[in-house]
This record gives structure tokens, sequence and C-alpha cells, in this order.
């Protein structure tokens, strides 16, 4: 076996602040701190006395954060400690260093709570240790670092792949490195890399098959993302034409829904289920080139659930993941996610990525199969329109004319040069990542040249009206 490399470490260590021991009136004197600083779930010890004749709750905040880098991962944990008068305990607070390069700041806070489940208030704060920690990446890596991977919408963000060891494990792994190779080549632990793979590999995303790990899902290089952008750009030309041409058709369907009472002419009678075609940017962007063409071409007459199963927060999406390199320029900036469980029904559709803000033990809430409560922060939040499917039916396909046989042929293409570059086929990950740069492309282009103009901020929330569902097309 490969004996794991030590990591090139500085740990630079600031003034520990004591305010538990420098305040007589809290009691609480703690200990030095031990803390094993490597990457992993390590642990921070420490002793704790409490000083008074009074019971004591305290709550301790372990909090570790990357900055200055292309990812900034950031941990916090939480425990809980009830001291009885006089006592003194040894603490373990759970520190956890994601897999990263560069500077990561941390910090210990203890807490004097009335009551651990109540919430932490900033004058609860009785001591704070400051410190911080750089790790330098060797140079056989430096390569690889240089190219940017990214992941599907949300997956990008989840703390199973925001840090660069997870990415690197992937790209890797695809290139048929043993995971002692990869703890060799990335100056990690064994064990911590061996970790990291069991957790993708309980999730989907690798598979052993004959004598080696397979990643389940494409890893698209830079030569083959440059050729797919080509093929992006033609296709969304194709559809910016489609749309300009029908745009006639679509508003003589519009004026013939009014005539017949079945659509209101007040473009603000949000009640309405046809209201939204009296706002053509979100018809097009959101209904047109994903709830309608996007569901086409990525999974034809299957209902385009990408989180069917999880949520946003944990965005555990094996059948729809892929992974691309060269950064921003081979991606697209559209979300969408179409609900339709018992908790939440519609369609939620961005132009760009929302800022979603999810509670804080949201990982735990989905190895319970719940699905995590989250908002759209404020500079995301949506603008609400209600849906009639039938109504609308009419609308978009006045709008995409004869455009199923684009889709046909982009399809075979995209397949062609998938096989080209020695996957099984185009997937529905493949897919995924194709149309959402195309998408994306055709609104850009269709703002530019003045056919549509963009809503708001971008950020749409579909709603189904009067019970009318909103997984089919046909509704």
């Amino acid at each position: 076996m490969i004996k794991p490399v030590q990591f090139l470490m500085v740990a630079v260590l600031t003034l520990t602040i004591s305010a538990c021991a420098q305040a007589p009136t809290s009691g609480v004197i703690v200990g030095k701190i031990e803390r094993d600083l490597r990457w992993g779930d390590r642990r921070a010890n420490f002793d704790v006395t409490n000083s008074t004749e009074d019971l004591k709750f305290l709550t301790v905040e372990a909090e570790i954060e990357f900055t200055g880098g292309g990812l900034n991962p950031h941990r916090r944990t939480i425990a809980h400690v009830i001291l009885p008068p006089g006592a003194t305990e040894t603490v373990s607070a759970r520190l956890y260093i994601p897999g990263n390069y560069g500077t990561a700041n941390g910090q210990i806070r203890i807490h004097d709570v009335v009551d651990t489940l109540d919430i932490i208030l900033p004058s609860q704060k009785c001591f704070e240790d400051n410190f911080m920690i750089t790790f330098h990446p060797p140079e056989s890596i430096q390569p690889y670092l240089e190219v940017e991977l990214t992941l599907p919408p949300r997956v990008d963000e989840h703390p199973d792949f925001d840090n660069q060891l997870a990415r690197l494990m992937l790209v890797l792994l695809n290139e048929g490195k043993s995971l002692d190779e990869i703890a060799a080549m990335t100056a990690a632990d064994t064990a911590f890399v061996k970790t990291m793979y069991e957790a993708m590999q309980s999730d989907g995303y690798v598979k052993w098959e004959e004598d080696r790990s397979v990643l389940q899902f494409p890893l698209i290089t830079v030569d083959e993302a440059e050729q797919a952008k080509q093929m992006a750009e033609k296709v969304s030309d194709s559809l910016v034409a489609t749309v300009r041409g029908n745009l006639a058709n679509y508003q003589r369907v519009i004026d013939s829904l009014i005539t017949t009472g079945s659509l209101s002419a007040d473009s603000n009678s949000f009640l309405d289920g046809g209201t939204i075609l009296h706002h053509p940017y979100p018809v097009i962007a959101g209904l047109l080139l994903w709830w309608d063409l996007g569901q086409s071409f990525i999974t034809r007459s299957a209902p385009l659930l990408i989180y069917d199963g999880t949520d946003e927060c944990n965005a555990h999406i094996p059948a729809y993941m892929y992974a691309v390199q060269g950064g921003a320029y081979f991606n697209g900036t559209n979300f969408y996610a179409l609900m339709s469980n018992k908790s939440r029904f519609g369609i939620s559709f961005g132009d760009s990525l929302p800022v979603l803000e999810c509670e804080e033990n949201f990982i735990r809430v989905g190895q319970q199969k719940r699905p995590a409560r989250f908002t759209f922060s404020s500079e995301s939040r949506q603008e609400t329109f209600t849906i009639d499917t039938v109504l609308v039916r009419p609308a978009l396909n006045a709008l995409k004319g004869e455009v199923d046989s684009l889709l046909v042929d982009t399809y075979f293409q995209l397949r062609d040069l998938a096989t080209s570059f020695g996957h099984a086929k185009a997937s529905y990950g493949m897919r995924y990542w194709f149309w959402n740069l195309t998408a994306s492309r055709t609104q850009v282009k269709l703002v530019q040249q003045a056919v549509l103009k963009r809503r708001g901020n971008g950020q749409f929330k579909f709603t189904p009206h009067r019970g009318r569902g909103l997984r089919g097309k046909k509704g």
C-alpha cells in the first residue's frame, strides 16, 4: 500500500479570546485546545470547567471556511454540553475540514445558553478561539486544478462536491486511478479518500466494474464540450428564428382566446390560468424551452423531474448527473425544477441560478427521506403565475411550430458525439447539460435581438390552476 503523503500545511493561530474565563459572572473556564488540523472529520479536544454553583448549558460551535479560491467550502457543527456545578468535562468538538486547498479560517465558539434548543444569541458567546490553516497542493496535481470542473445546478453547491478533492477524485477515477494513487497524488489520507469514495458509491455516482471504478455519469472533457457548444449555438440560432417567426401566430392565439372569453384581456389578473400568456418572457424561457421542448429533448414523453425523490438542497440526481470541464463558458445558466409529490406541486424556473437558503440540517433530513425546507433568498424571490395547461397549450404550439424534427436531429448528433468520445450513450445527464446550454443561449439571443424583454429578476414559479397538473405537456 502506498503510504499517504502528509500535507504541507501552515497553521497560524491568532489570539484566543477567553471571555468565559475573563467574565466572573460566567464562571466557565476553558482549558488548552488540542486540534487535529487535517482534512476530514476531525476533533478539537479541551476541558471546560463550571466554577459556579449553577447548572450550565453550553453550546459549542466549530466552524471552518475557505476563502479566496475558486471553491470556498464552509462547514459548521454544533454540540451541546450540560455541565453540573463545580464539574470539569472533556469536550470533543467535531471539526470537519473539507478536502480543499488554500486558506481556511477556523473558529471554536462556546455559548452560555439558557436552553440548548434556543436560538444562539451573540450576547451568549463566552469563548472564541480563532485559527487559520493553509493547505498547499502538490505540484503533480496543479495541472488538474487549472481545469475547472462543473456539476449540475445545486449539485455544484452540495457539500459532497463543493470541494476540490471531491472533483479531483471524479477526474482521477475517470482516468482509472486507484484510491491509493489518488491519495498520493492529492496529499490526502488514504482513509479520507476511501470515505469519500464510499459516499459516492452509496449515492450511485461510481461503481466497481471488473477491476476498476467507473463513473456512472458522463465526464465531458474540454474537447467534447467545445464541439457540443458549437452544436448548441446552431440549435439556439434555429430556435431563435423559429420563435421570432411564430410570434405573430402566438398573438393570434391570444386574441382568439380573448374573443371567445377563455382568456381575460387583463394582463394583471394573476388568478387567471392564462394570464401568463400576456408575458412572453416566462412563457418562452420557462414553459416553451423547458416544460415543453426541454422535456421533449431530455426525457421525451416522461416528465422532466430532475429532483424527483430528493430536493433542491440535497440534490441527489444520479439519473441527471454530469461533470463538464472548462468552466462557465461551456455551461448554461438556467434552473428548472418540476415537482409533483405530496408536499410540493409546481415548477420553479430561473434564467440564472437562484440562491437558496436551506435549513441547517438539510443533509440529515434528506437521509431520513424527507424533503428539506428552504427559501429563495431576497435577490432570487420568484414571481408566481397560475397556469392552466390546457389554456396555454395552443399558444405554445403556435410558438414552436415544426421544431420537433430539429430536436430529433439534434439528439442523434449529440449521441454520435458522445459515443465518439467513449460514452455508451447520450444519457439524461448529458442531454440535460446540453439543453441547459442551448436554452440559455436561446434566451440570451432573444433578448439581445429585442425579440424578448427580460422580466424582473428572471425567477418564476408556475403553479397549477384548478387542479390541472404540470407533469405532462398536455396538462
